[in-house]
């Protein structure tokens, strides 16, 4: 939610500070369950790998509430 904002359209309080820019709305990508996961345990860009504060479990748990935050954008 700091970067991606509580709805994931890129609203973070850190982009409102302008401390990161261009963080992704998740309406404008298209993602899938499996680039999800990557980039929680890999990163991407300006996001760093999370893998190490989040068990195997709760990266699934991660990866299941962005595809639901995207599904919302999209209606």
């Amino acid at each position: 939610a700091i970067c991606h904002g509580d709805s994931g359209a890129g609203d973070g309080n850190l982009v409102k500070r302008e401390k990161f820019l261009g963080v992704p709305n998740y309406k404008d990508r298209d993602i899938t369950e499996g680039s999800i996961y990557h980039v929680i345990m890999y990163g991407r860009n300006m996001m760093g790998s999370h893998s190490s504060q989040l068990t195997a479990k709760e990266r699934w748990q991660t990866t299941m509430y962005v595809k639901k935050l995207r599904a919302d954008l999209l209606k």
